[in-house]
């Protein structure tokens, strides 16, 4: 199987690979966000995969216990688990990113609970004393990881998996440095199909995969023009049909500071320090997300860096119905944007792709403005 196909097959869950990696007795494990180290599920033999609710079409009984302006993610969630369609996952890492992900977390340990859940406290401010604090969770993570699947979590494995994931961070920017290009061989479809699969396949699988996919990128030129080079900037996004539409009318996606983009592999962790203090210090100091107090400023100033660094021409901020944390977000962002003469678009959407029809339209009304600057 060639290499794009076998990282569109990734996209699924589940895949090939995550029944091999069961077939073979260890386990899987799935996390709820970007600030759970995946290394220390990593350096436990067992594979971390980030969850999605991918094919869910409506949420019954989710709604029931969780009310319809709960955002349609958490929703979804609770409603695949419920109609037990994560059996492949023995157990869930969540943690305290929103409250709407806290009540998932209840809900799925009530009403369908996994074999394995735990809820890691991460502080939402940086400060000394909280970054001490988030050491110590690591610590008790671990720890627990330890004692329930009886296993031992070494220094030495967690300086492994630090280096096999440091690898994909530097592969992953070595993908987006070729977006820079006045013709990138590498579209924006293609690269969320490569994200996907860096937090399903396994760490080792994905980076022999992408550094064969990087082979090919640098010798091959763009297939096709576009209207606009543009930046997408949100809340949880792991719907590659959302980026191929914008790219099938004009726009192509060059860069992005979203969750299973930038600011999953922004950084790399210190491989000369202690390996959970050097964890709690990149996982911490990472391009953060709206959860994070405080850290407007420099998000902002990271999305302006990157309009200048891949000569953005406009910025697309989609948020999630009901994410209360992008609402305020968004809102500034649009502001910073507007005072630097920035154009941007903000599309409110469900977790499921629908309203496409109209969001075609805003889309393709914003391409125009932007060929006409």
């Amino acid at each position: 199987m060639s290499v794009p196909s076998t990282i569109a097959e990734a996209v699924h869950l589940p895949n090939p690979s995550i029944d091999r990696w069961r077939n073979e007795g260890k386990k899987v494990l799935g996390y709820f966000c970007s600030y759970i180290p995946d290394e220390i599920i990593y350096a436990a033999n067992m594979l971390p995969v980030r969850m999605r609710a991918e094919g869910c079409a409506d949420t019954p009984t989710a709604d029931a216990y969780m009310s319809t302006t709960t955002c349609s993610f958490t929703r979804c969630v609770l409603e695949l688990a419920t109609r037990k369609e994560y059996q492949f996952l023995d157990g869930v890492v969540a943690y305290n990113s929103c409250d709407q992900v806290r009540r998932l977390y209840d809900n799925l340990k009530f009403k369908a609970p996994f074999p394995y859940q735990y809820f890691l406290s991460i502080p939402a401010t940086l400060t000394d004393v909280t970054l001490e604090w988030y050491k110590h969770e690591l610590s008790k993570f671990k720890k627990n990881l330890e004692d329930n699947f009886a296993t031992a979590v070494t220094n030495d494995d967690l300086k492994r998996a630090i280096e096999i994931y440091n690898k994909s961070r530097d592969l992953l920017r070595e993908l987006y440095e070729l977006r820079k290009r006045e013709r990138p061989p590498v579209s924006g479809t293609e690269v969320m199909n490569v994200l996907l699969a860096s937090v399903t396949l396994p760490r080792e699988e994905f980076n022999g995969l992408l550094a064969s996919l990087l082979e090919v990128c640098r010798g091959r030129e763009a297939e096709s023009d576009y209207t606009a080079r543009l930046m997408l900037v949100g809340s949880h996004l792991d719907d590659p049909e959302f980026v191929e539409m914008i790219e099938e009318l004009g726009g192509l996606v060059v860069t992005d500071s979203l969750c299973f983009g930038t600011r999953y592999f922004s950084g790399l962790v210190d491989v000369n320090s202690a390996p959970l203090d050097a964890l709690a210090e990149r996982y911490f100091s990472k391009v953060s997300c709206p959860r994070m107090t405080g850290g407007h400023p420099e998000r902002a100033k990271f999305v302006m860096d990157q309009v200048k660094e891949f000569n953005v021409d406009g910025v697309i901020i989609q948020r999630m119905k009901f994410c209360p944390t992008w609402w305020g977000e968004a809102f500034m962002l649009r502001e910073d944007l507007k005072k630097l003469g920035v154009p941007c678009l903000e599309l409110e959407k469900e977790y499921v792709l629908s309203g496409v029809g109209a969001m075609k339209t805003r889309i393709q009304a914003f391409l125009e403005t932007l060929e006409e600057r």
